[in-house]
């Protein structure tokens, strides 16, 4: 009997073929559209599932304390380096904890090998036992011991065949920043891009100059542990505060220690500051995505609805003679069933080979690397046969329960009487499909808007034609002169600049207070300067002049040039607080020099907070990079020209550079994937439901020929009947 209905069905989707295509083809793309959306929150879901000890590892979090020296509370991804060893010693539950600290917090390290020199962003310093915690394999070496002593490093393959191309690595020597001489001892394979953590070279912690003393000050080190079966994830939060409070003073006491699951760090650390991994994703995102994976296949099955429905009146005469032939009601259910089963069969099946340009389409858009051999997983083989029968249920459910309810006796009546229920549950399809392809629309453009506002709005300072240089290798002050006085003389070149960090690199977070008796202070990002740094940057100064040119060898005061997020804050206008001495965390006698513009030093989703540079002899920080503001007219042939600048000044060190406007547009990739991926789908989306509205349309036309032919005999034009339809 199962035969027969799928001889039956074959047999009216060739007797059909135009509705048949349209029917396959809406299926066909939604679900094509579908597999690399699925793909893509499959793999962010699965984040870090290939360790084995993932369900026990854990990274600790610092949360701030509002009114404690910080304005408002955050959540940091770096805590001080005393956690990790202060933990395992006094806390039975933490089996091993290891800490991870980008070179330089984040800066590319300067390597060199032989007499070649590189430019690596993937190195880390970590303890030891960061390869007790994570299981990654090394394909030369021992996990155990590879780090166990000072100078030791070990790298990933794809770093191994970078730097030392053929060449066994093992027993090699790499120079890092022309400070620490490290010796090969492991080669691990290379992380995968679903790991939290992305290193391409991991350095002993031992030859690092913070294990030299442990503080509680300085939070700049990402901390994770393994946990012992069975540890009570909240009692271990405790004993970790009443580690703080033992070794912070009341009064000094500024934040609070928790745990993040391994598993939850990938999509639920949106907002966190200080962290170090490149590979962050967003819960949000992935809601959005999936949400609209599922509302394009609604719309593909409402459109095979609304073709089915429009065919009503045909198909009951069919029914009528089944029925009055002695077919049940059931029988023709199944028999409706297995047409739709069959064409939905045929659309998975066209889908799932559309669905390869569907990946290449999303990589595109997004930046991402969904691979290929995703679409043969088990996940995806049994998705798409859980696919076939949602979408046989769903898309089969009106013709297989409403059309198999006619009766023969609308054989008896000339004209098929209309369905009142058949037509407003038609419209009300139509209606509901347009409507998500609306939602969609206003999706788009909101997204777009956003987008456009981002590329648009005055960021407080001018960021094209500016090339960040990272100073990672250099020796000494003498080559730092030379550097900048090399990059000067570069013709389309109009200033240099000195800078611990460019606006939305790493700079240092201290507090702002009004007076020595103010205990809670405003969030204050500072950042090391030099005097040509407004003027490099295009910032508008308000009052008061840039930071010292130069200072005498025995001054101790800390010029400063604040925001006027700053002034406000104080109760100062931007002339007053000219000359006025202020009080920031860790700064002795600061005076400030001139207050500028409010600028936007980070992303726009967060609103614009107290920033302050500031130039001192013995400054606490150092000078991370250095920005060249030059004419953009011949770019290739300037930038070989800074390049051959910067070797004649350290030919030890890699160069390294970044164009600000770029730095700063990747602060809003996820954005910029919602936008193109919206855009794409929604786009693909739109044309399946316009080609269920073309399917309902050539069937009206089939609907009044006679009238069409009435029409031309009585002298209508192709053009006439066309506007009328």
């Amino acid at each position: 009997m199962f035969k027969n209905y799928i001889k039956i069905a074959w047999r009216n989707i060739r007797a059909n073929k135009l509705f048949s295509i349209l029917n396959i083809a809406g299926l066909a793309i939604g679900i094509a559209i579908c597999i690399p959306l699925f793909l893509f929150v499959i793999e962010e879901l699965r984040f870090d599932s290939m360790y084995k000890n993932n369900a026990h590892i854990y990274r600790i979090n610092l949360k701030t304390i509002a009114g404690t020296h910080m304005e408002t509370s955050e959540t940091w991804a770096n805590v001080p380096n005393a956690v990790a060893p202060s933990a395992v010693k006094e806390i039975p539950d933490i089996k091993y904890a290891a800490r991870m600290l980008k070179n330089g917090f984040g800066s590319p390290a300067s390597l060199k090998v032989g007499e070649n020199t590189f430019v690596e962003k993937g190195l880390y310093w970590c303890d030891p036992d960061i390869f007790k915690i994570f299981d990654v394999p090394f394909v030369s070496g021992d996990p155990t011991t590879a780090l166990s002593k000072p100078n030791m490093i070990v790298i990933s393959q794809a770093a191994a065949e970078r730097i030392f191309g053929k060449q066994d690595p093992m027993g090699k020597t790499i120079s890092i920043d022309n400070k620490n001489l490290m010796t090969v001892t492991g080669i691990y394979k290379t992380l995968p891009y679903t790991s939290t953590i992305d290193c391409d070279m991991v350095a002993t912690f031992l030859s690092s100059g913070f294990n030299q003393s442990e503080s509680w000050g300085n939070a700049s080190f990402e901390t994770y542990c393994l946990l012992n079966d069975g540890a009570d994830i909240h009692v271990v939060d405790q004993k970790l505060n009443v580690l703080e409070n033992k070794n912070i003073a009341k009064d000094d006491r500024w934040f609070s220690l928790q745990l993040q699951a391994l598993k939850d760090i990938h999509l639920h650390s949106e907002g966190f500051s200080e962290g170090y991994s490149s590979h962050t994703g967003d819960i949000k995102e992935v809601r959005n995505l999936a949400l609209l994976g599922f509302l394009i296949l609604f719309i593909a099955c409402i459109n095979y609805m609304n073709l089915s429905t429009a065919r009503s009146e045909k198909r009951a005469k069919e029914v009528g003679i089944n029925k009055t032939l002695g077919a049940s009601r059931g029988q023709m259910v199944k028999r409706f069933y297995a047409e739709t089963s069959l064409i939905a069969l045929l659309a998975v099946l066209v889908g799932y080979v559309m669905s390869f340009g569907g990946i290449y389409l999303f990589n595109y858009a997004t930046g991402r690397h969904l691979v290929f051999s995703g679409l043969y997983s088990v996940d995806i083989l049994v998705g798409m046969l859980a696919l076939w029968l949602v979408v046989t249920v769903i898309a089969g459910s009106y013709p297989a329960l409403i059309l198999s309810s006619f009766s023969p006796l609308a054989l008896m009546q000339k004209k098929i009487a209309k369905n009142i229920v058949d037509i407003v549950f038609r419209k009300g399809l139509v209606v509901l499909q347009f409507t998500c392809s609306v939602v969609l629309i206003i999706v788009v453009v909101i997204v777009s808007e956003q987008m456009k506002y981002i590329s648009n709005k005055n960021l407080g300072f001018q960021p094209n034609g500016i090339v960040s240089i990272g100073l990672s290798g250099i020796e000494n002050k003498q080559q730092f002169e030379a550097l900048k006085n090399n990059f000067r003389n570069v013709g389309a070149v109009t200033d240099v600049t000195a800078v611990q960090a460019m606006p939305g690199g790493g700079t240092s977070g201290r507090s702002l207070y009004k007076t020595s008796e103010d205990k809670n202070g405003l969030d204050l990002k500072t950042c090391n300067a030099d005097a040509h740094t407004l003027n490099t940057l295009g910032m508008k100064l308000l009052a008061g002049t840039t930071l010292p040119e130069s200072l005498p060898k025995t001054d101790t005061v800390i010029y400063a040039v604040v925001n006027t997020v700053c002034t406000d804050y104080l109760g100062y206008t931007p002339e007053q607080a000219v000359g006025k001495e202020i009080s920031a965390m860790g700064f002795s006698k600061t005076i400030i020099t001139g207050v500028v513009a409010n600028f936007n030093y980070e992303s726009l989703r967060k609103p614009v907070g107290a920033y302050l540079y500031y130039k001192a002899n013995q400054a606490p920080e150092g000078y991370n990079n250095i920005l060249v503001r030059f004419h953009t007219a011949a770019l290739p042939q300037t930038m070989k020209q800074l390049e051959s600048a910067f070797k004649n000044a350290a030919p030890n060190a890699g160069f390294d550079y970044t164009f600000l406007d770029n730095y700063l547009t990747a602060l809003y990739a996820s954005e910029q994937v919602t936008s193109k991926v919206s855009l794409l789908f929604s786009v693909l989306a739109i044309f399946v439901s316009c080609l269920g509205l073309f399917g309902l349309a050539a069937y009206t036309a089939e609907q009044r020929t006679k009238e069409i032919g009435v029409r031309k005999v009585l002298g209508a034009s192709v053009i006439n009947i066309t506007s009328l339809l």
